[in-house]
């Protein structure tokens, strides 16, 4: 099946410096629907994802964003459906079939803030290993498998010639538990993002980290082309100016956000390609 833009730009991104990338198909899809963008438009779905090790229901995300995704009905001028979708692998799928026209994604029990956004390969103070060169034939405990540190990991391990699923690999879906578990000595290497509680700290902590990625977009909110090309712009505005209004603020503040900002697409299409196919690429031999 041939993947859209949609899901081709949502599938490994989230970003933390708080972008706002609305992708859509603006050539036949903004023609053919032109003559209806005034017509009131079908309700539309929202899914929401703050990961799955996060400790909020469904209907606690439904209630978190009950405010902002009134914002974002008066802008695109028609009813929006919040979903919430907890499990990963349903949000993948969601986002492969074109489900939802809007999605927006988050790391699990992080409020986002205007700072980088790394994987990190962790170590005690006392090991051994210098860099990630030195993992091969290691213990090592990552994210979920597929989870979006868990693909990061992947592609900087397949980068130094080393396949993931030929280490001894154990995934976990609490980063918190992964920073208990490397302090208890279970593993040899961890891997956590830099805006965990476990990667703000490792190194405040006496920890090492032996090796960290390139900076990374985190929370993306994108559409599908299921907008319009002219909704998307007004959705855009109205979200970069949020900030900008005292009820804003409290509204951002309430999702546990300062702020969006535009993001290139770019940003993601080069991200994309870094990352690859991670469930068929294989280490050259």
């Amino acid at each position: 099946m041939k993947r859209t833009i949609f899901s081709t730009i949502f599938e490994f991104t989230r970003r933390v410096t708080l972008s706002l990338a609305l992708a859509v198909n603006a050539s036949a899809f903004a023609q053919k629907h032109a003559a209806k963008d005034a017509e009131p438009q079908a309700r539309i779905t929202f899914a929401i994802s703050e990961g799955g090790s996060g400790n909020l229901t469904a209907t606690d995300l439904l209630f978190r964003y009950a405010e902002f995704n009134k914002i974002v009905e008066k802008a695109l001028g028609a009813p929006v459906t919040l979903i919430a979708l907890r499990d990963i692998k349903a949000l993948r799928s969601s986002v492969a079939t074109g489900a939802h026209a809007l999605v927006m994604s988050r790391p699990a029990d992080v409020l986002a803030e205007a700072e980088p956004a790394h994987a990190l390969f962790i170590v005690k103070k006392d090991s051994p290993l210098k860099s990630i060169a030195d993992i091969k034939g290691k213990s090592i405990v990552v994210p979920d498998r597929y989870a979006y540190m868990w693909r990061i990991a992947n592609a900087m391990m397949r980068d130094n010639k080393i396949s993931m699923a030929n280490e001894r690999v154990r995934s976990m879906n609490d980063q918190a538990a992964i920073g208990w578990s490397m302090e208890s000595g279970f593993f040899d290497v961890g891997v956590v993002a830099s805006f965990s509680p476990a990667g703000r700290t490792w190194e405040k902590n006496g920890g090492r980290v032996i090796a960290r990625s390139p900076e990374v977009p985190n929370m993306p909110l994108i559409a599908s082309p299921k907008v319009s090309a002219a909704r998307v712009q007004k959705l855009r505005a109205v979200l970069v100016s949020l900030e900008s209004t005292e009820g804003g603020a409290a509204v951002l503040k309430q999702i546990g956000v300062t702020g969006f900002r535009e993001a290139p697409p770019q940003i993601f299409i080069d991200l994309t390609k870094w990352l690859g196919d991670l469930e068929t690429s294989k280490v050259p031999g």
